[in-house]
C-alpha cells in the first residue's frame, strides 16, 4: 500500500498542482472561452493517456524513451510559449484565445506523459496466482486509491483559496514560477537522451560532447536525482494562493449594510480559512509521505544467515527436521569462482512436501527472498509468492533446484547447485 501511495503522489503531485493553477486562472482572470479550451485539452490528454497506456502494456514496439523526449520537449517549449503569450495578452480575442489554446496543450501534455503509467499500476499488483481477489491486490489498489483522493481534497482546496483570492496577479505570478520549476525538470529530462546521443534523435540535433556542451550533463544528473526538490518547489510555490487567501480573510475588509451581509461575509471569510488550511495540512501530509514514508518504505530488508549442512561425495545434504517447521532456511555454497549461491527451502503448509529453489529468479535477478509472517516475498518487487508454487518454474519463482529426500534428509546434487553459479554472478 505505502509504495503505490508515494509513487503516485510523486508521479502527479507536480501535474495536478499546475493543471489546478491553470484551471483557477481561467476562472479568476480569463473569459469562459479559455476554460472551455483548457477543459478539452485535459479531455484529449486524458483520452491520449488511456490510449497509450493500453498500448504499453499490450505491444512491445512503444518506444518509452522517445516518446518521453517528444513530450518534455513540447512541454519545455509550450510552457515558455504559454508564458509569453499570457504576458503579452491584455484580453484582445486573438490573444486571449491563442494563450488559452497554448494552456490547453500545456494541460494535455502534462497529463498525456504523468498518466498513462498510473492507469497501468493495477496491472503490476502481481500477488502469485491469486489474482485481484487477494488481499494484497486489495492493498496495493488502495495505496492508489488513496493517493487519487489526498490530491483530489488538495486541488479542491487550492482551487478555493484561488476562488477567494482577489488577486489575479499574484496567482498568475504563483503559476509562472511553478510552470517555470517545472520546464526546468522538462529541459533536464530532454537532454537525458540528447548527453547519450541516442540513435533516435533527429539529425538536425548537434551531438553531444561533453568539451562542448560541459553544462548539460550536471543539469541532467542533477534533475534526475532529484525530483523531490522540483515537487517541493511547485508545492512551495503554489501554497503562496491559500497564504495569502488566509491572511486577506482574517477580518472583514469589504463593506456592508446589514447583519445578514456582515453574517455571510464573516461566512465566507471562515469558508477561505478552512480552505487553506485544508490546502497546507495536504502538503504536510505529502511531504511526509515522500520523505518519511519512502524512507520506511525502502529499508534495506537483511536476508536470514545462510544455515549449515554437511557435503558428502559430491551430494549436500540437510536434515529435513532442520526445515519442517514451515519457516523459510537459507542456504549457501561457494563455488571455485568464489560466487556464493544461495537456495531456499520452505515446506509447503499442510503437505508433507518442501518448497525448493535457487534463491533468485529470472526476473529479478539475485535479490532474494524472505519471508514475512505467512508470506514468502521478494525483496526486489515486493510480489508475494505463493508457497505452493515455489518450485516451480516461470514467473518471479524461485528458479527450481533438484533434491531428493532419503532416510530422512534431503539430497541435493552438487553439481545442480554450481550450475546456479550464473545467478549470482
Amino acid at each position: 500500500m505505502l509504495h503505490y501511495l508515494i509513487v503516485v503522489t510523486e508521479d502527479l503531485l507536480i501535474a495536478v498542482t499546475l493543471l489546478c493553477l491553470l484551471y483557477g486562472q481561467c476562472v479568476n482572470g480569463w473569459k469562459r472561452l479559455d476554460r472551455t479550451i483548457l477543459l478539452s485539452g485535459m479531455g484529449l490528454g486524458l483520452a491520449a493517456s488511456v490510449v497509450m497506456s493500453v498500448l504499453k502494456n499490450t505491444t512491445s514496439k512503444i518506444a518509452t524513451n522517445r516518446w518521453n523526449f517528444w513530450i518534455f520537449a513540447f512541454t519545455f517549449f509550450a510552457t515558455l510559449l504559454f508564458l509569453m503569450a499570457a504576458v503579452i495578452s491584455r484580453k484582445r480575442k486573438g490573444r486571449a484565445i491563442l494563450t488559452s489554446a497554448l494552456a490547453g496543450l500545456l494541460a494535455a501534455l502534462l497529463i498525456f506523459y504523468e498518466l498513462p503509467d498510473v492507469l497501468a499500476y493495477p496491472l503490476h499488483f502481481k500477488v502469485g496466482d491469486r489474482g485481484v481477489l487477494s488481499i494484497e491486490f486489495l492493498v496495493r489498489l488502495t495505496g492508489l486509491i488513496a493517493a487519487l483522493i489526498l490530491l483530489w481534497i488538495y486541488c479542491r482546496n487550492l482551487y478555493r483559496s484561488l476562488r477567494a483570492l482577489d488577486s489575479p496577479g499574484w496567482s498568475f505570478a504563483v503559476l509562472t514560477a511553478a510552470s517555470l520549476v517545472n520546464a526546468l525538470r522538462c529541459l533536464g529530462q530532454m537532454l537525458r537522451p540528447w548527453v547519450t546521443n541516442a540513435s533516435f534523435l533527429p539529425d538536425f540535433f548537434p551531438r553531444y560532447t561533453s568539451s562542448g556542451y560541459p553544462w548539460a550533463f550536471p543539469v541532467v544528473r542533477f534533475v534526475a536525482n532529484n525530483t523531490l526538490f522540483f515537487v517541493c518547489l511547485v508545492m512551495g510555490a503554489a501554497l503562496l494562493i491559500p497564504l495569502l487567501a488566509y491572511l486577506s480573510h482574517l477580518r472583514i475588509s469589504r463593506a456592508y449594510s446589514n447583519p445578514a451581509q456582515l453574517r455571510r461575509l464573516k461566512a465566507d471569510n471562515r469558508a477561505a480559512r478552512h480552505a487553506a488550511v485544508k490546502s497546507f495540512t495536504c502538503c504536510v501530509i505529502f511531504i511526509l509521505i515522500l520523505t518519511v514514508g519512502y524512507a520506511y518504505d525502502n529499508k534495506a530488508i537483511e536476508l536470514s544467515e545462510p544455515e549449515p549442512y554437511t557435503v558428502q561425495n559430491g551430494k549436500v545434504i540437510v536434515a529435513l527436521k532442520q526445515v519442517d517447521d514451515g519457516k523459510l532456511h537459507r542456504f549457501e555454497y561457494e563455488t571455485e569462482n568464489k560466487v556464493k549461491v544461495r537456495w531456499i527451502v520452505i515446506r509447503k503448509p499442510n503437505s508433507a512436501s518442501y518448497g525448493v529453489g535457487l534463491d533468485a529468479c529470472e526476473i529479478c535477478g539475485s535479490a532474494g527472498y524472505y519471508q514475512r509472517g505467512e508470506q514468502v516475498i521478494c525483496k526486489r518487487c515486493d510480489v508475494v509468492m505463493n508457497i505452493n508454487t515455489i518450485g516451480f518454474k516461470g514467473g518471479c519463482n524461485p528458479i527450481p533446484l533438484a533434491y531428493s529426500v532419503m532416510g530422512g534428509q534431503m539430497i541435493f546434487d552438487l553439481e545442480d547447485i554450481r550450475a546456479g553459479e550464473k545467478e549470482f554472478k
